[in-house]
């Protein structure tokens, strides 16, 4: 899920979805582990440049390995592993001057979530988003049968967090 950031601090306040016009899942299983690469375009209708936070879950074992992103079919950015302070610092500058920038992300407050902020997206803009990461397969025993069970997440659950004293 794409979504709009309203303001430009690190706590993100969301107004409205940005359109997902399109989805690729292309999973490879091998053995016990599933190797997935999600590809993933949406579009800034708004009549203004946009940040966005794109929330991704993925199953709690797995780890990611690659991050692209497209811009209108015309530039490509890729992931570089930076220490995250030093990432987030870069980031927040290259927005105060105007450019586009990317941040990808682990939740702080979950192992299972990852975020990215797209800031910059211009109006018309297409950002397709493709994350490639690897998974252990669940062994399952239905009925004495062994059974391989793959999930994709595809949404993020509210997480239960009991009512402060």
């Amino acid at each position: 899920m794409l979504l709009i950031k309203q303001q430009a601090t690190r706590s993100v306040s969301l107004k409205e979805s940005v359109p997902l016009k399109q989805i690729h899942v292309n999973a490879r299983l091998r053995s016990f582990a599933a190797d997935v690469t999600l590809t993933q375009v949406f579009q800034n209708d708004e009549s203004v440049p946009i940040e966005a936070v794109y929330c991704f879950p993925v199953e709690e074992n797995a780890a990611v390995y690659a991050f692209v992103a497209r811009i209108d079919n015309e530039r490509e950015i890729v992931a570089e592993l930076k220490e995250k302070k030093t990432a987030q610092k870069e980031y927040t500058e290259a927005l105060a001057q105007g450019h586009g920038a990317y941040l990808f992300e682990q939740d702080e407050a979950s192992n299972d979530i990852f975020v990215v902020s797209v800031g910059a997206l211009q109006p018309g803009s297409e950002c397709c988003i493709t994350i490639s990461y690897v998974s252990e397969l669940d062994l399952l025993h239905f009925d004495e049968k062994p059974t391989i069970r793959f999930v994709i997440p595809t949404t993020i659950a509210p997480r239960y967090s009991p009512a402060e004293t």
